[in-house]
């Protein structure tokens, strides 16, 4: 018989925490408005429906990221509650605007990055307030400096 390498033949990363997913999703909410933006300067107008698979993918994001948080099995707090209520919302709305016009579509998902961040900032209080970790975390998922930077200047 044979015994297994020592080594993995690939080198696979951890799934993101519950929070950096977050804060990902924030990051892909701020690429779609930019990109909602130029398709309503764009000359000649571009196809009505050309940010629905966008919206789509965002929708779906927010779903898995609304799961990764529900996930963490962290007792619910009034702001925590808000926070998962907020992402629902925001899985809501995402899915809405694809079957909007761009200029509408462009005003459901306008608050997304702030309120992403909003949620993010929220369970990383709520996982330190406790004095644990999500499921997962360890000193390969720590915030670094930009993440740190980026929750502060969401409050």
């Amino acid at each position: 018989m044979t015994t297994p390498p020592e080594d993995f033949l690939f080198d696979v990363a951890a799934p993101p925490t519950p929070v950096e997913r977050l804060l990902l999703l924030a990051d892909q909410y701020v690429q779609h408005n930019d990109m909602l933006d130029r398709l309503l300067r764009a000359h000649p107008p571009s196809e009505p429906n050309a940010h629905a698979a966008s919206a789509q993918r965002l929708a779906s994001a927010t779903r898995t990221a609304l799961k990764a948080v529900t996930d963490v099995r962290l007792f619910r707090s009034p702001d925590l509650s808000d926070a998962v209520v907020r992402l629902e919302q925001l899985a809501f709305l995402s899915s809405a605007s694809a079957d909007q016009q761009l200029p509408m579509a462009r005003t459901l998902t306008a608050l997304a990055p702030e309120a992403a961040m909003g949620c993010a900032n929220t369970l990383a209080y709520e996982i330190r307030r406790r004095g644990g970790t999500a499921a997962g975390d360890g000193p390969e998922h720590t915030l670094t400096a930009a993440h740190h930077t980026a929750l502060w200047e969401s409050q």
